[in-house]
């Protein structure tokens, strides 16, 4: 009786850590706009140095992880709309696709390189 290959540690945690993440995103998102107005505050955010070096460091920490969602797409459409969701909700959007990766794949290997690469050797 061969059942299904059991799922390997470092899949498992990956599976953990981005379902964990995308909780905390959406707790936080839906209570950062159940609490306060998002242009009132992003405007004062915007206001002070340290806020805009914070932006710029987060957007392109987006950017490089939307980067390597880009890369194991092959579908440009399927890309472009994680570039919208990323922009918009930023780790939140980057955690969905690690979870989704994540699910459809059978080792970390398969997550990282996308299944289209997954079977080719490093």
């Amino acid at each position: 009786m061969n059942g299904p290959a059991p799922v390997p540690a470092s899949l498992v945690a990956i599976r953990g850590v981005s379902a964990l993440g995308v909780a905390v995103m959406t707790s936080l998102i839906v209570g950062g706009f159940s609490a306060a107005s998002f242009t009132e505050e992003g405007g004062a955010l915007l206001a002070l140095t340290w806020g805009r070096v914070t932006l710029i460091d987060i957007y392109l920490a987006f950017l490089f992880g939307w980067l390597w969602i880009a890369w194991r797409e092959r579908s440009p459409a399927r890309a472009a709309l994680w570039a919208a969701a990323t922009v918009v909700t930023g780790s939140l959007a980057l955690f969905a696709y690690l979870l989704g990766a994540s699910m459809r794949a059978n080792s970390t290997t398969a997550v990282v390189l996308g299944p289209h690469r997954g079977d080719t050797a490093l």
